[in-house]
């Protein structure tokens, strides 16, 4: 891909990347952890109901425990599909000028920031080579994460130059 379109005049390219597939996928993997958690107790909570009879009565009730599995699914299926659709249009640049992330699964966004703008970069380790990367920028509430970086210690290597 073509990504020359996103560089100011007299800008260079330092570093690309783009994510780790499988990690990007499943970074959510708490959520799908509890989601499970949630279905197990929304199964027993149903199964609790349709066996005690007394509260099987109760349509509010037995609505919610017919929906609280379907959400617990979702919550669990939903996110990695989505994350799996969104991969191919994720990247990672760094120039020698600013930072700047593409991502987007409907929506193209790209979120640029000035290198003379960030103040802090932290490396959350998932791996020997691979790791979160969380940039906190001047003016900024949030950090921006750039999640699933292989061998961020190249990254992590250019941002601290430029300080």
């Amino acid at each position: 891909m073509n990504r020359d379109h996103l560089l100011r005049p007299g800008e260079k390219l330092r570093w690309e990347a783009k994510p780790a597939p499988r990690c990007y996928t499943f970074r959510g993997l708490n959520l799908m952890r509890f989601s499970a958690l949630l279905f197990a107790a929304a199964v027993l909570a149903g199964a609790v109901v349709r066996l005690g009879g007394e509260l099987h009565d109760s349509v509010p009730f037995s609505r919610l425990v017919f929906l609280l599995p379907l959400i617990a699914l979702l919550l669990g299926i939903v996110p990695p599909i989505l994350a799996r659709f969104e991969w191919p249009s994720v990247f990672y640049l760094l120039t020698d000028q600013r930072l700047i992330i593409l991502r987007g699964l409907w929506r193209r966004r790209v979120i640029a920031v000035e290198l003379y703008e960030v103040r802090d970069v932290h490396l959350l380790p998932l791996g020997e080579h691979l790791a979160h990367v969380r940039i906190q920028e001047q003016g900024r509430a949030r950090p921006l994460i750039l999640s699933c970086v292989e061998y961020p210690g190249q990254l992590i290597g250019l941002l601290e130059r430029d300080d």
